[in-house]
This record gives structure tokens, C-alpha cells and sequence, in this order.
């Protein structure tokens, strides 16, 4: 069942669609060739050299897409006897392509000779797909078995008529090919989108980039690129990897249309584009029909960018009028052209794509309603609207659907295998780093830095130590970690969230808690997600701790507390931002914030202009929950480490270094040794609070609670309400993007 927005029943005959097949049939995608397998990348053999290449074929495709096997597993998948398979495997083990492995199963009783398994060796080369059509350019690498091992764009910007240039595609294909271990020798084949028409053998007709139209970009971009390359429409390869990997893959009869005002759209039958005689099938925002609608002026990749902040706001928070507007009017625009398209070719599903598709979900359901009034007295049709399920990456992964398609002796050495299932999530299964697109780094040299330089996100990520420098960018990146010094730190970042760019702090401002406040203002005023980076979550025995709390492991927790050794001659304070961290850790293990607290210590000495933060001894804190913690510090022999006790309803946590022991479990009174939970989740910025990172609102009431214990001081201990902070922030700045409650 495909998920999306129900607008009318279906009735009727499949009489258009047997139509649009048939015209199908007598031409495949723009290379011609139908599906009898005639076309430019396949060669005309005798009987005896046709059947010996089409067995080698269907054992490639066989090993390829089970990855490893044995010879009868390969004969059964192709359809084929184990000695045409076996000629097989000896021709692409010499080519390289496959290797012998031995099998590692156990056998029988009857014992004998073990098994033998083949293994494809995907890693041998990479096919490229790149998409030229939006604001920057993306580039999607994939192995030989079709697995996305490279996403790369890094802030490139598209073409445009100031940038004609084709050979900065090529140095942004070289750039991702590098950043995933590989070479130009390395590269097998390219497809690559474009907007505007494209003839079959890759002429542009029309295009955005008006010193583009008349030119061969397929010959030109195989001369600079070495290899065979497809050029085509970046509609029609987003409407052929929906229909093959994505949203209409279930599909008999879809539609593929730009979210814009203009609507272009593509249709497809059983998984094949509808390409029309002049290869513009789908292009209805040509009528004049539509001409009064308003558009937004300028170029439409500026236009986009100026409609889609509004709409941000509105994901941010439903109740903006600008964003409620603007999704209106693009609802109002896109209704006839819609309504004309489902009336005409009745699909199964209509998708919502291009750089807008990341809205989809606030369109669909208001533009169904609209196409159903407006198409009122058209009969009962069932037809579902939904968004795109490739995202951004949908003219990438039909563009590369495309390479293998048409270049199968470019890729295999062999004509006629068929194309693999391309999967446009990133995998290291072969083992190479992935780039991650449009990331950026403030680099101080703090602990932030160091894990992003040693996360997978490396190869992606540009550093810059001014910010400056960043946001003079012409293209911005999608994210920035902060980690810049204390005063720089929430200047910077006020910065970039006034940019509309996503932050990870690497602390909170150090100035107090009101610092926080005014980043996290410009962050709601914004809709911009910002979270809080919290090294001590990367500790290990903080991390099994956690785990072990969640794992439910000591029943209901009960109290907490953290322990804070220093060396005896040690003459260093508890900054405020330490403190907070700390406090941090208690929150997040107990899942609790703090209510009330009272502290004993002394105090900073006002005459000290460096004395501003407190020398805290004990602490006692009591949670919303109902969970009592407690924080002590002291200087004594041994480094400097922090412990900490979890005590709950059936059970104990106490770590000391890296190591955790429990007690009272299944019981139980002796102690045993927790075995850490696996290495750290590396640093994601598809999920903006992954591993240690924390939202703002937690870091927030964190240090809202060091400003509690700064007042107990001065009242010599008394215990102090936290004060909650400022209850109309709405934050949303979670894993998932979702609205916090307010604090």
C-alpha cells in the first residue's frame, strides 16, 4: 500500500495506459533501444558468440546481485546448467571481476570436498551519476553492484549562465571520487541530468544555461571524463528511479511533478518514462492557460531558495502566517496543472518532487483537496499524493540507473546484463570512507573538531577558523559545528543561525545562561535546528552507564550522584561550564531536570577578576522525577577522574575510570563487570542530536541550574528553586526535529 494522500476512488479501464506502453515498446528510455534489447551499448553477435556473451551476462548479474555464492546457488538464480556456469566464473575470475573464496559451512556426515564460493568484486570500479539542475551540484557514486559508497557536493555550485563551465563538474566528480578512495581509472561510466530537453543522443534543446542549447553535452562530457557518459532531462531520471526505487515503485501508471509554480512533470508506465515524440511529454507548465498564475521572479534556483525559507518556518512552527501564505499560493499554482495530469493519465500515484519535495508533506494533503474540487464531476479516481522517497538524490540514482543501462560493456566487459537495483543510501560495505555533502567546521582546536575530523564525516567537511570566511561562501554549507573558543563561540554561531544554517555548538556560551537564551531566540525567530555537543557523553563508562539504565538493568532509578576527584596539589575552579556538563550527565541518566538544590563551598572572591567561578564542594539536587543527586568534589592522591553511582530498585550502577560494575541484579549481591556498549555512534548530521550531542533546551537548564547553585552560595547553603528557563521558547531542536514541550 503506498503511503500518501487518498483523493479519489478509482474506476475505469487501463485503455491509456496500454497506449502510453505501447508507445513505450517501440523505444527504450533516450537511448532508443526498446525492450528487445536493441540499442547503442549492445553489440550484434553470431548464434554461438550471442549465447556464450548472454550466459556470461546473466551469470554476472546472478553473482552480483547475491553478492557471494555458490555455483549452484549461481545456476539456480540465473537459469542456467553448473558447467555454462562454471565456464563463466573461470572467464570473470581471469577478467578480475569475481573471486573464489572457500565456503566456511559445516558439512554432514557423508563429509566431502567443501563447497566453493564466488564472490563479486563490486570494489573493482564505480559508476557515477551527477545532477546539474539544482542550486549546487550532487554527485552519487555507487559500486559496481549498485551501492552508494560517495555523496559529494560540498557546497559546489550548479552551472548556471555565469558559470557555464564543464569543468568544474569534472573537478567535483574527481573530488568525490578521492574522498572514497578511488581514481579516475577507477571510473566505468556516467550518466548525468540536466533542466531543459535533451534529444536521445544528448543535444540540449532547451535549458536554463543558454550557451548550453545546441551543444552535445554527452560528447563533451565524454571527452573530458574518458568515459561513456548519458546526458538527459533530470525530471525524467528522478521519474525513473521513483518508479524503479522509490515512491511508484508499486505503481503501474505515475506521475513525477516539480513542486513549483510551473508544474513540469514526467509520467511513467511500469516503470518506464512516457517520453513523447519531442522527448517533452509532461511539460504542462507550457500552456498559456497557465500564464496569470504568479511566479516568482528571478532565476529559478534563487526563486527556490527564496520560497523555501518561509516554508522552513512553517515545519518549525505550523502557526507562521508567511510560511501558512506561501504554502498556499504553491498549493493554488500547482492545483490545475495537477488536476490536468491526473484527469489525463489517471495514476496510481502522483509524486511530488525537485528541491521543494522536502515540503511535501505540508502540500499533499491541502493539494489533494484542492485537485479534488477542482476536477469536481470527474468520475471517482484513487490516486494518492505523496513526496518523494529518494529526496535529493532521485536525479543522481536515475542517472547512474541510466549508466548501467546503456554501458554494460563499458562497466562488466560484457554487453547485455541487466542494471542492478541502485540503493542511494550511503554503505561502507566496501570498505570506503563516505563523503557527507556541505558540512563545515570553526575549527579552535577543541574536542568537537577532533571528532568530527575522526568521525566518517571527514572527507566532507571543510574547516574554516574565521567565520567570516564561511559565510562568505557562495554556496553555504547545510551545517556548522562551532568550535570555537568561549567569547567567539556564540557570536559565531549567532551568525550562522541568522544565515538559516543548522549549528552544533561545542559547549554552551560561557558568558551565562542568557547567552543561550539569545542563540536560542535567533534559532526559533529562524527555524533553524541547533544542538549542544557534551564530551562526556562520549566517555565510556557514561555511555554503558546510559546503556545499562535503558536496558532497565537496576528497575527504576532512584538517585544519582557524580563524584569529582582532583590531584592534591591541584589548585584549579569548577568553571561554570564544567559544572554544567556534570549536571548534564545526572540529568541524562536519570532522566530528570532539577528543581531545587542547595550547595555548600566557597565562594568566588569578587576582588578576583579571575575568580568568577565557584569552588564547589557537595551539591544535593532534587529532580522533577522524584530521583535524588548529588555532586561531590575533592583533591586527593591519583589523577583526575570522575565517578559516578546509580542507584535504583533492584540494582547498582558505580564506574571508576572506563569501568562499570553491577550490583544486586537478578538477585544477586556480588558485582560484576559491565562490558561497554560498542564503539561510539559516530557524529551524523542527518540526525543533529546523534550520539553525544544534546539539545539546546537540555544545555539550557543545565547551566539554569549552576545559576541556582551560584545563589545558594551566596545565602550560605539554603536550598533554591531552579528557576525554569524562559517558558516562551518553543524549541525543537531534537534527533528528529520534532517540538520540544516548552521548558
Amino acid at each position: 500500500m503506498l503511503d500518501g494522500v487518498l483523493i479519489w476512488r478509482k474506476t475505469g479501464s487501463n485503455l491509456l495506459r496500454n497506449s502510453l506502453l505501447n508507445q513505450y515498446e517501440s523505444g527504450c528510455e533516450t537511448c532508443g533501444s526498446g525492450r528487445s534489447g536493441k540499442g547503442e551499448g549492445l553489440k550484434v553477435v553470431n548464434s554461438d558468440g550471442k549465447r556464450a556473451n548472454g550466459s556470461r551476462a546473466l551469470c554476472i548479474a546472478a553473482i552480483r546481485d547475491l553478492g557471494r555464492a555458490t555455483v549452484a546457488e549461481i545456476a539456480a538464480t540465473a537459469r542456467l546448467s553448473r558447467p555454462t556456469v562454471e565456464a563463466a566464473l573461470a572467464d570473470l575470475t581471469a577478467d578480475g571481476l569475481v573471486e573464489a573464496e572457500a565456503d566456511q559451512v559445516q558439512h554432514g556426515e557423508a563429509g566431502g570436498r567443501p563447497a566453493r564460493q564466488s564472490r563479486f568484486r563490486s570494489e573493482k570500479g564505480v559508476v557515477i551519476g551527477v545532477d546539474l539542475s539544482a542550486s549546487e551540484m550532487r554527485v552519487l557514486l555507487t559500486d559496481l553492484a549498485g551501492r552508494t559508497v560517495a555523496v559529494g557536493s560540498s557546497g559546489w555550485p550548479g552551472c548556471s549562465d555565469a558559470r557555464p563551465e564543464l569543468g568544474q563538474v569534472v573537478s567535483v566528480v574527481e573530488e568525490t571520487l578521492g574522498c572514497a578512495g578511488f581514481s579516475r581509472a577507477d571510473l566505468r561510466a556516467v550518466g548525468i541530468g540536466v533542466a531543459g530537453l535533451v534529444t536521445p543522443n544528448g543535444e540540449v534543446l532547451t535549458s536554463p544555461v543558454r550557451s548550453w542549447v545546441g551543444t552535445n553535452l554527452q560528447d563533451r562530457f565524454a571527452a573530458l571524463l574518458g568515459v561513456p557518459v548519458v546526458v538527459d532531462n533530470d525530471l525524467s531520471l528522478a521519474a525513473a528511479a521513483e518508479s524503479r526505487f522509490g515512491a511508484m515503485e508499486e505503481a503501474g501508471t505515475g506521475v513525477y511533478a516539480l513542486t513549483w509554480h510551473h508544474v513540469s512533470a514526467r509520467i511513467t508506465v511500469d516503470g518506464a518514462v512516457l517520453r513523447g515524440r519531442h522527448n517533452s511529454a509532461g511539460e504542462v507548465g507550457l500552456l498559456r492557460s497557465f500564464s496569470d498564475i504568479e511566479v516568482p521572479t528571478g532565476p529559478l534556483n534563487e526563486a527556490m531558495a527564496r520560497i523555501a525559507r518561509p516554508l522552513e518556518r512553517l515545519l518549525a512552527d505550523p502557526t507562521d502566517a508567511e510560511g501558512r501564505r506561501t504554502q498556499q499560493a504553491l498549493v493554488s499554482a500547482m492545483t490545475p496543472a495537477i488536476g490536468a495530469l491526473v484527469l489525463a493519465v489517471d495514476p496510481d500515484v502522483v509524486v511530488l518532487g525537485g528541491e521543494l519535495a522536502r515540503f511535501g508533506d505540508l502540500i499533499a494533503s491541502d493539494l489533494a483537496t484542492a485537485v479534488g474540487e477542482f476536477a469536481d464531476g470527474a468520475g471517482e479516481l484513487d490516486v494518492v499524493i505523496t513526496s518523494t522517497s529518494l529526496g535529493r538524490d532521485g536525479v543522481c540514482v536515475g542517472a547512474v540507473h541510466r549508466a548501467f543501462e546503456g554501458f554494460s560493456a563499458a562497466i562488466y566487459g560484457t554487453d547485455g546484463v541487466a542494471p542492478p537495483r541502485v540503493r542511494p543510501a550511503l554503505t561502507s560495505g566496501t570498505g570506503h570512507p563516505m563523503a557527507q555533502p556541505r558540512i563545515a567546521l570553526l575549527d579552535g582546536g577543541g574536542a568537537l573538531g577532533e571528532a568530527v575530523r575522526a568521525s566518517q564525516l571527514a572527507s566532507g567537511v571543510r574547516s574554516y577558523a574565521e567565520v567570516s570566511d564561511l559565510l562568505a561562501l557562495e554556496v553555504a554549507p547545510e551545517h556548522v559545528f562551532v568550535d570555537l573558543p568561549g567569547p567567539e563561540r556564540a557570536a559565531a554561531a549567532k551568525a550562522v543561525l541568522d544565515r538559516g544554517i543548522a549549528v552544533t555548538l561545542a559547549a554552551p556560551p560561557a558568558d551565562s545562561p542568557a547567552a543561550l537564551d539569545e542563540l536560542l531566540e535567533v534559532a526559533v525567530r529562524t527555524g533553524v535546528p541547533m544542538c549542544v555537543d557534551h564530551a562526556p557523553r562520549r566517555s565510556p563508562a557514561v555511555r554503558t552507564l546510559k546503556a545499562c539504565v535503558d536496558d532497565g538493568l537496576v528497575g527504576d532509578v532512584t538517585a544519582v550522584w557524580c563524584r569529582h576527584l582532583t590531584e592534591a596539589d591541584a589548585d584549579s575552579q569548577v568553571t561554570d561550564e564544567q559544572l554544567a556538563l556534570d549536571i548534564d550527565v545526572l540529568h541524562w541518566l536519570s532522566q530528570g531536570t532539577t528543581e531545587s538544590c542547595g550547595a555548600v563551598g566557597s565562594v568566588p572572591d569578587p576582588a578576583r577578576a579571575t575568580d568568577r567561578e565557584p569552588r564547589i564542594s557537595i551539591i544535593a539536587f532534587a529532580l522533577d522525577n522524584g530521583v535524588s543527586a548529588g555532586y561531590m568534589r575533592g583533591r586527593g592522591a591519583g589523577p583526575v577522574r570522575r565517578c559516578y553511582s546509580v542507584i535504583g530498585t533492584t540494582g547498582r550502577l558505580e564506574s571508576d575510570g572506563d569501568d562499570v560494575w553491577l550490583t544486586g541484579t537478578a538477585g544477586s549481591e556480588s558485582s560484576v563487570l559491565v562490558p561497554p556498549p560498542g564503539p561510539e555512534t559516530p557524529l551524523d548530521v542527518s540526525a543533529l542530536a546523534a550520539g553525544p550531542a544534546r539539545s539546546a533546551k537540555e544545555a539550557r537548564e543545565a547551566l539554569a541550574t549552576v545559576r541556582a547553585i551560584r545563589l545558594s552560595l551566596l545565602r550560605e547553603g539554603e536550598r533554591c528553586r531552579v528557576e525554569p528557563p524562559n517558558a516562551e521558547l518553543v524549541t525543537y531542536f531534537t534527533s528528529t526535529n520534532q517540538e520540544e514541550p516548552q521548558c
